[in-house]
């Protein structure tokens, strides 16, 4: 493939999916990780892509974009204890329960743990009703508000979206980041609508791999004092145990 076809491929991709690693071009253009890499860099250098760990993003546009990577490259990272962590979170749900679950790449891997439980869910998650559309004893409901493409969520600026009437038993829950000052999102306009969906439930449970304790940037979603249960794998450090235990949050440690 030429050089130009090669590049007008990778653009094609990036116009259908906001990320797209390395290893995914090289098999779509069939050429060389040091081919790719200098097609990478002169897209980059041209300003059609930005280059990020791992792959490549779309360039940043004013519509519709949210701080914090996209869906499409965090469902790439930590992959095993993302799923161990959702399948212990589930655990945690009831029968008949009425749920809400936010959008994020650990939370869209409840689906396969939750589908014959009868559920009423609300969700703010395109991925999450996606795959529960396929579960017929599910209820879905979804809030108002505009479709940020990047993350696959609904999000609402606005108090009304059509959620006020709602009310559960737990909200489960993603996290950029976990620290003494309590939960971290990258997002003032994502801030704003976890809040209005929290308000919806009575009790938080956070699923969130270890590698979100080592992140101390962002804005403050909520204290730890509001969560309820942290649902994290075998590599949190002891200091971080220490830190949620001391502020009563119930911690489980996912099975691998």
């Amino acid at each position: 493939m030429r050089q130009s076809e090669r590049r007008r491929e990778i653009l094609n991709r990036l116009s259908q999916e906001p990320f797209a690693s390395v290893q995914e071009l090289q098999a779509l253009v069939g050429a060389s990780e040091a081919t790719v890499r200098r097609d990478l860099k002169q897209l980059a250098d041209d300003g059609a892509l930005k280059r990020v760990h791992g792959g490549v993003e779309r360039p940043e546009t004013s519509a519709s974009h949210l701080a914090g990577a996209p869906l499409a490259r965090n469902k790439q990272i930590n992959v095993a204890q993302k799923r161990a962590i959702a399948r212990a979170a589930a655990g945690l749900v009831e029968s008949g329960d009425t749920i809400v679950i936010d959008g994020g790449s650990t939370t869209a891997m409840l689906c396969p743990f939750l589908a014959d439980l009868d559920l009423q869910v609300l969700t703010n998650s395109l991925p999450i009703v996606e795959q529960l559309l396929l579960a017929p004893r599910t209820r879905l409901l979804v809030p108002g508000g505009e479709i940020f493409r990047e993350q696959n969520i609904i999000l609402s600026p606005f108090e009304d979206d059509g959620t006020a009437e709602c009310f559960a038993s737990k909200m489960l829950m993603g996290a950029q980041a976990l620290a003494p000052a309590g939960l971290l999102q990258a997002d003032s306009i994502l801030i704003r609508a976890e809040r209005r969906l929290m308000a919806r439930a009575e009790k938080l449970i956070v699923l969130a791999d270890s590698s979100k304790f080592d992140r101390r940037t962002g804005l403050v979603l909520c204290t730890l004092s509001e969560i309820d249960v942290v649902v994290t794998d075998s590599g949190i450090g002891a200091k971080d145990r220490a830190m949620l235990e001391k502020a009563n949050v119930e911690v489980v440690i996912a099975e691998d």
